[in-house]
């Protein structure tokens, strides 16, 4: 594989390419970045499906479609991501690649050109953004932010996150909020997409077989007319925190399965020393098959379900999540933070150190083996300082010892602990689901 190669092309807009013959198609992106805030999040997530309808030369979806048909059935979606602190949003694209163009089309200049007018020169009316395309994406943005209550388990995860960070940005949910989406008009989405051209940090990714130097000049092409200011300078998100109090909050739905979820502060930073130990430590805490929950806490003490953790590596977070009956969640709670207390102490045999270590270095390197894998990790790194390859990430995570997971188990501290329950007499009376 090989190393990725990160250009300035202007102020406040990077470009990471990635060149390599391993793939038949090419892998595009282009992302505004700007800090999560309860009054912009909702107009920064439905910007990109508005602008996805059309351009000023493709101004409907079928002249859009005829287009991306014509580049041999590229593929262009709108996505919005929660990266911390920063709210992400913007364009992800996958194109044959031009060595493969049987009537040598040269296609990544045209791809580079169409996300380049996605962003900038989209479909107007009277020098707006088109009203009954801002009407029909804000109604679906209503309903996807309506829909979250449906998946209980993403429902409760929105919920822990909510609680266990208020008062902090990462608080807000990348979608935003019910309300302020509700509050979605054209006049005023139109002015933040003005703004946010202007302001905010741009991060672009290419992986594919062409020259970088090619690559870099479509993208300059792109842009031409981008709007930039003298510096710019994305926030830190806030990751040291210790809390003072564990928090326990109980909220009651229509739900015949208990979920329970625990929020835990990891002081650890993406680039920070201890990020390969901690990796290693969630796996063999609760992230990998034959982890401490799965093995104690599900299989020999059946309290649970299912029951797993999980990091988030830009906000320095391990969420814990399971599924249990209403009367075993204090039961489980208690053996859960029992098998934590294990790993700080050390309590883990060579073998579950050795299953461990395999499974994030697995993990890690599938990443290797798929484009989307790769602009994940590379999407990631933008955000860190030092950033490091795959390679070099599996090289430290194969290292991790008994001592490093003590280490990073001991920095974990819990913050929250967030359960949804439904009535007591209906899920004995239904069961669980």
């Amino acid at each position: 594989m090989s190393t990725p190669t990160r250009i300035q092309l202007m102020p406040g807009v990077w470009l990471t390419a990635v060149r390599t013959r391993k793939f038949k198609s090419s892998y595009w992106s282009a992302l505004l970045l700007t800090p999560l805030s309860s009054e912009t999040a909702a107009m920064t997530a439905v910007l990109p499906r508005v602008l996805r309808r059309g351009t000023a030369e493709y101004p409907d979806q079928e002249q859009l479609g005829a287009a991306l048909d014509e580049l041999y059935g590229g593929v262009i979606e709108p996505i919005v991501l929660k990266l911390g602190e920063i709210q992400a949003s913007g364009f992800a694209a996958t194109f044959l690649d031009d060595d493969l163009a049987w009537d040598g089309t040269l296609i990544s200049q045209t791809a580079a050109k169409l996300l380049g007018d996605l962003l900038l020169r989209p479909a107007t009316r009277n020098g707006r953004l088109r009203a009954d395309y801002v009407g029909s994406e804000r109604d679906n943005l209503i309903a996807e932010i309506k829909s979250l209550r449906n998946d209980k388990q993403s429902y409760a995860a929105l919920r822990l996150s909510q609680e266990m960070c208020r008062g902090e940005a990462y608080e807000v949910d990348r979608l935003g909020s019910l309300e302020s989406a509700q509050r979605i008009r054209v006049a005023k989405l139109d002015r933040h997409y003005k703004a946010l051209l202007k302001d905010s940090c741009i991060e672009l990714y290419y992986c594919g077989a062409q020259p970088i130097d090619q690559i870099r000049q479509a993208w300059v092409e792109s842009l031409m007319g981008l709007p930039r200011k003298s510096g710019y300078e994305l926030p830190l998100t806030q990751v040291t925190v210790h809390p003072e109090e564990v928090r326990e909050v109980k909220e009651t739905l229509d739900v015949t399965q208990a979920k329970l979820a625990l929020g835990l502060r990891t002081q650890t930073r993406l680039e920070s020393p201890d990020y390969p130990a901690l990796l290693v430590t969630n796996a063999l805490f609760g992230g990998a098959p034959g982890s401490k929950l799965f093995q104690n806490v599900r299989e020999k003490r059946s309290l649970c379900y299912n029951a797993v953790s999980g990091l988030d590596r830009h906000k320095g977070l391990m969420m814990i999540h399971a599924g249990v009956a209403l009367d075993k969640a204090e039961e489980a709670k208690s053996e859960i933070l029992a098998q934590l207390d294990a790993v700080k102490s050390g309590d883990f045999t060579s073998k579950e150190l050795d299953a461990a270590r395999c499974f994030a270095v697995s993990r890690l390197t599938s990443a290797l083996d798929s484009q989307i894998g790769l602009y994940r990790f590379y999407r990631s790194q933008a955000l860190a300082d030092p950033a490091m390859t795959p390679e070099a990430l599996i090289a430290m995570v194969g290292e991790v010892t008994a001592e490093d997971v003590k280490r990073a188990a001991n920095r974990l501290e819990l913050d929250t602990v967030y359960l949804l329950t439904g009535d007591e007499g209906e899920e004995a009376e239904h069961g669980a689901t």
